[in-house]
């Protein structure tokens, strides 16, 4: 399942090999957190799949807006995904808290299961790896949001932090 919701993810991103690494690297990062975590079953889909389309997005946004904001990949993402999750084998449920988590992924006053956890910490450490966040901005939304042992783990290894 997993490997054709990535292929989906690619096919919307055709072309654009820096933002399909972008999502390799999130969803490497992701997973990584999500195994040191003891996650599992329904809740390691939603990671998963998560993780894959959070940014689905973005090639949307910029071909009909000329450009894309977290808020605008929170708010246009979802339908692509709900797209893409429609062809797949996958509960409701799970659908239901993919969808909820790409519409609020760049949203972080109401980091409310370690599902979300994990994609805020993982997105975090794409984004400063990849330059998309400054440094101090990284220390401030490391000192706020990172919870889990992993994400902190991985934080300090990959940031010397």
């Amino acid at each position: 399942m997993i490997g054709d919701i990535i292929m989906a993810m690619a096919r919307e991103n055709a072309h654009d090999t820096k933002r399909i690494n972008h999502v390799l690297k999130m969803y490497g990062l992701a997973l990584t957190i999500a195994q040191k975590e003891g996650v599992n079953g329904d809740v390691l889909a939603v990671v998963e799949a998560t993780a894959v389309l959070h940014d689905i997005g973005i090639a949307h946004c910029e071909k009909t807006f000329g450009k894309c904001t977290g808020k605008m990949q929170e708010e246009h993402g979802p339908a692509i995904a709900q797209r893409i999750l429609d062809g797949e084998n996958m509960s409701e449920h799970i659908k239901a808290r993919v969808l909820y988590l790409i519409a609020h992924h760049h949203t972080y006053d109401n980091i409310d299961g370690i599902d979300y956890r994990i994609i805020v910490e993982a997105d975090f450490l794409v984004n400063l790896d990849e330059g998309n966040v400054s440094r101090g901005a990284f220390d401030k939304a490391y000192d706020k949001y990172f919870r889990t042992s992993a994400g902190k783990e991985l934080a300090k290894v990959m940031f010397d932090l």
